[in-house]
């Protein structure tokens, strides 16, 4: 039972700062994120991640940045058929500035170390 608490906890906080981060991103668009949990999920997986943005079109490209951003924080995306309860967060503006900076620059160090450390193998030709 603790650790499903420390991996609730760990979820809230990462969620906070990835709609920070998309807040930095995409300014003027995400207005709230929601992530959805299977009830019989892993600690480190999540089922799905739907930002509420202000410019429909642009949804899908909000949502690729934010799951790109929990699967670099360490969160596994497992979008199978079970029963799912929601969480929502919106940019915190009970925050500091301070703490929105921190949790932007964090999650940008994290999408930035995931994109680097993925190197595909070289096939030799010949």
């Amino acid at each position: 039972m603790q650790r499903t608490r420390e991996a609730a906890r760990r979820l809230d906080d990462d969620a906070r700062a990835v709609v920070c981060w998309l807040d930095a991103e995409f300014p003027g668009l995400v207005i709230s994120m929601e992530v959805q949990r299977h009830y019989s999920c892993e600690d480190n997986e999540i089922a799905h991640v739907e930002p509420g943005v202000t410019d429909r079109p642009r949804r899908h490209e909000a949502r690729d940045a934010a799951e790109e951003a929990l699967t670099a924080l360490g969160w596994f995306l497992k979008p199978e058929g079970r029963d799912v309860r929601s969480t929502f967060h919106r940019p915190s503006q009970a925050q500091s500035s301070h703490a929105r900076l921190a949790d932007i620059a964090r999650v940008r160090r994290a999408v930035k170390q995931a994109s680097t450390s993925y190197r595909p193998s070289t096939v030799r030709q010949g």
